[in-house]
């Protein structure tokens, strides 16, 4: 079968195995944080969040020398390696009751998805350019905040229909398939001769990384992980709970919590859906990336802050617009990193970044859920203290973007 060439055609593979494979992943953020369901498996609230925390911990170790691998291998057997280790996770879960099988399958789950988004997004960048980096980035996103909603959604529902292990044996069936297709169609990006693969693998000089560049950029992506991935979406459900109690009654008719979570996360797939290509396009337009991150982290604070008020309307109105949180700064920091980045270094710079992002996303659920269980602050108190943590990173964008239109003015 031929391999697949042009650029949104190669995205758009990489988007849908990308969806597909957060199937085992999206279901424990939609299922776990519900009291009952975790007594069922056999283990606590405190330890949810430590499972839910445990991936990404895994990631603060495995992103750097991921980042080197794609700088020196090919890319295709790297990315097909991630999507059966994915399949591998979801079994793992499935192997008995109680902490353990879970704790070994978020260790699985972690190195899978190191070697998964920064291989995507490593290929992304290669193949585009300056002009066209956050479209493109901006329409990888879009699937993968697809796969985020879609995935909670269809792993509650499994969930619900089939039990917690089966919905987890089928996630896995699903993640093979897209593990062969990218077998089957995804192409090599990295061709080069063998002299230069061998200079690449072994380099007499390393170029040094941009780390004015990089030290505010994994600020801007620690603080939107930490808030969107890890605090929130280990939260949520507690928020609907709080909301609607144990589910919502339509005309007689019970929607229990765990699926009433899921559809949330495929209703606020929406406005990532939208932001995502329109943010990486603006930033494209303007060339003023960091101006564009500002505006989408100020959207997510006012968004947050929303989510903390008793009126459902306005609760419901604040969290349909986080997501542009994670929509603009997933699309745009990477975007910056590519446009400050050589190909010899880029593997690296992300490996960097993302450790940042995943320490973030690892932080998130332990401190939120750590911080309700134990009494210290309220739900509402919660957001609203993200709010102003979002804040401060708005900050920073704005002055980095400051200092940039100094030094163009300074060379003018």
């Amino acid at each position: 079968m031929k391999a697949i060439q042009t650029p949104r055609k190669i995205i758009t593979l990489l988007g849908l195995g990308t969806a597909v494979s957060l199937l085992g992943e999206s279901t424990l953020y939609t299922v776990l944080p519900n009291r009952d369901v975790a007594a069922q498996i056999g283990i606590t609230i405190t330890m949810v969040g430590i499972l839910l925390g445990t991936n990404r911990a895994v990631r603060l170790i495995t992103n750097g020398p991921v980042g080197l691998l794609y700088e020196r291998l090919p890319r295709r057997p790297l990315l097909i390696l991630s999507l059966m280790l994915g399949a591998i996770s979801s079994v793992l879960y499935t192997l008995g009751a109680g902490f353990w099988p879970l704790f070994i399958g978020r260790v699985s789950w972690g190195f899978a998805w190191s070697l998964l988004w920064i291989g995507c997004k490593t290929v992304v960048q290669e193949i585009s350019s300056d002009k066209d980096r956050g479209r493109l980035n901006g329409r990888y996103n879009m699937f993968y905040l697809l796969g985020i909603g879609l995935a909670s959604l269809v792993g509650a529902i499994l969930s619900d229909m089939v039990g917690f292990y089966n919905g987890q044996r089928i996630s896995a069936v699903l993640i093979l398939l897209a593990a062969l297709s990218w077998f089957f169609f995804l192409p090599e990006t990295r061709e080069e001769k063998p002299a230069a693969r061998m200079e690449k693998a072994f380099p007499q000089k390393i170029d040094p990384l941009p780390w004015k560049i990089i030290v505010p950029a994994a600020f801007i992506i620690f603080t939107a992980r930490f808030i969107d991935r890890g605090l929130l979406a280990a939260t949520v459900p507690l928020w609907i709970n709080k909301l609607f109690g144990n589910g919502l009654n339509i005309f007689q008719f019970v929607i229990p919590i765990a699926t009433l979570t899921g559809l949330y996360n495929a209703i606020k797939i929406l406005p990532g859906i939208g932001s995502a290509p329109a943010l990486g396009a603006l930033s494209d337009r303007l060339g003023k990336r960091w101006i564009v991150v500002a505006g989408a982290l100020m959207a997510g604070a006012v968004g947050v802050w929303l989510m903390s008020m008793p009126l459902i309307a306005l609760a419901w109105a604040g969290a349909l617009i986080v997501p542009v949180i994670g929509a603009g700064v997933e699309t745009l920091i990477p975007a910056i990193i590519g446009d400050h980045t050589s190909r010899a270094i880029n593997g690296r710079a992300l490996g960097i970044i993302y450790i940042f992002a995943d320490l973030g996303s690892t932080l998130g659920p332990m401190v939120g859920l750590g911080l309700l269980d134990s009494s210290i602050m309220s739900l509402e108190g919660l957001y609203r203290a993200c709010a102003l943590l979002i804040l401060s990173a708005v900050a920073v964008s704005v002055l980095i973007s400051r200092r940039k239109v100094k030094q163009i003015s300074a060379k003018d």
